[in-house]
């Protein structure tokens, strides 16, 4: 059983039994315990499981997330070859929506690096926003309540503010996927994703693999609303049925998209 794979399995018989011993899961998993050990150690990293005496249960609720800079720091290859295979989707002249996250902080930093003009870029996120200040793009920040966590702009009135305006494509990142759609942790932010795509010509889903191995707590897209999905190498052949078979455009970046695009 590949890792992810077994990964996958490990969370949903926690899920199934509530709390379970390393013991439990060798027997079911086939595996050692060191295995396991290792398993529940990978995901307690980022915040799937609690370990306990013995074993494991999940977090008190699903609506765990890293903070911004945290997260920033992980999957940083992947992140990059994703951003660069996304902007082969850009072209100038275009407008473009960047949700907030750490793979479209990735895309934005690639944008001033290749300095891609013209182009019209709104944005809900602080970091972002930063990033592309003074590069001579046309930046447009939507307003809203910051929510701290992840430094975006959220609320009824960064709402308001997407319905008035309508992009080329939408770029929107990820925190969990489900076979009913991608996930995040807080709702208002799902609602703000769900305009992003809605107010768009093009969709893109851009998400590193690790987030196809978790759920979180609130679906913002089904798969028959995103029109394309950009992810890195490491995406499981699991994934990667779901996404084919419900009519996604799944596009994988490659290990060496960073070296041949340098």
């Amino acid at each position: 059983m590949l890792e992810e794979t077994r990964k996958a399995r490990l969370i949903d018989i926690i899920k199934e039994k509530g709390e379970v011993t390393v013991k439990e899961l060798s027997e079911i998993l086939g595996v050692t315990g060191t295995t396991i050990r290792k398993d529940l150690s990978d995901l307690e990293s980022i915040g799937m499981v609690v370990r306990t005496h013995g074993g494991a249960l999940l977090p008190s609720h699903t609506k765990v997330e890293w903070g911004f800079i945290q997260k920033s720091q992980q999957h940083v290859e992947e992140k990059s070859a994703i951003a660069k295979k996304a902007l082969e989707f850009v072209k100038p002249g275009d407008s473009i929506i960047l949700d907030s996250g750490t793979t479209t902080l990735a895309m934005a930093r690639e944008i001033k690096r290749i300095k891609l003009l013209p182009l019209t870029i709104v944005t809900n996120n602080f970091f972002i926003a930063t990033e592309l200040v003074g590069t001579g793009v046309d930046l447009i920040v939507i307003g809203g309540i910051v929510r701290e966590n992840s430094f975006s702009l959220i609320g009824a009135f960064a709402e308001e503010n997407i319905k008035k305006i309508y992009a080329d494509k939408a770029f929107v990142g990820a925190t969990g996927f489900s076979k009913d759609g991608f996930m995040t942790p807080n709702v208002n932010e799902a609602k703000i994703k769900s305009l992003m795509i809605s107010q768009s010509s093009e969709s893109f889903v851009i998400v590193d693999s690790s987030k196809f191995e978790r759920p979180s707590f609130a679906i913002y897209a089904n798969l028959n609303q995103i029109d394309h999905v950009i992810t890195d190498w490491k995406v499981s052949e699991s994934a990667k049925t779901i996404l084919v078979n419900a009519g996604v455009d799944l596009i994988v970046a490659k290990e060496d998209e960073n070296d041949l695009k340098r």
